[in-house]
């Protein structure tokens, strides 16, 4: 018998996830992210291809903060029924760290990929991509150890795969974003060392 087909949940699923648990795990609330997302929302979307009727803060920030605020929870809450695609950049790169990594981490892998940074050329050290790098390694080993418990990985392990694979596509994606780094220090044409 064929399986049935394996349908994807909607990208603003997704989206939406994470932001509930910002909200349950934080102090932040709709309004307060609000006023990020449309910060970043008209400072990178044309006025042309807005759909969303984000207001400045410019002369009424706390109006401007509940009308926002008031657009995010519509959306959440299912009174506006599709994300539209030119807000979803804007709201995933206003979620603070860890959500905004593991929201992107999960967009990828749903056309697998993996979310690499891009290099920057400056502004980020090596002592921070270090700390990455431990930070990573770190929970990925705690995720494996209780599935190599028994010294072995097999069915009984199922409770732990999802939590294994997402840390270590985080330490993965970690490890490449050091790498272009290192590889942005080599002159173009040069040989490698």
């Amino acid at each position: 018998m064929k399986p049935g087909p394996q349908f994807l949940p909607p990208v603003q699923s997704v989206v939406y996830g994470y932001t509930r648990r910002l909200f349950d795990e934080t102090a932040t609330n709709a309004q307060s992210f609000a006023v990020g997302v449309a910060e970043r929302y008209l400072a990178t979307t044309s006025p042309a291809a807005r759909q969303v009727s984000f207001k400045a803060a410019d002369t009424d920030p706390a109006g401007a903060m509940r009308h926002n605020g008031q657009i995010l929870r519509r959306y959440m809450d299912g009174g506006l029924k599709t994300l539209p695609a030119d807000l979803v950049d804007a709201w995933v790169l206003s979620l603070p760290e860890p959500y905004r990594g593991e929201c992107e981490r999960d967009l990828a892998r749903r056309r697998g990929l993996l979310p690499v940074r891009a290099v920057e050329v400056e502004g980020t050290g090596e002592a921070t991509s270090l700390a990455e790098l431990a930070m990573h390694f770190g929970e990925l080993m705690q995720a494996l150890a209780p599935a190599l418990a028994d010294g072995r990985i097999d069915a009984n392990d199922l409770p732990h795969v999802r939590r294994v694979l997402d840390e270590s596509d985080d330490l993965i994606t970690a490890v490449v974003s050091v790498r272009r780094r290192l590889q942005a220090l080599i002159p173009e044409g040069g040989v490698h060392v």
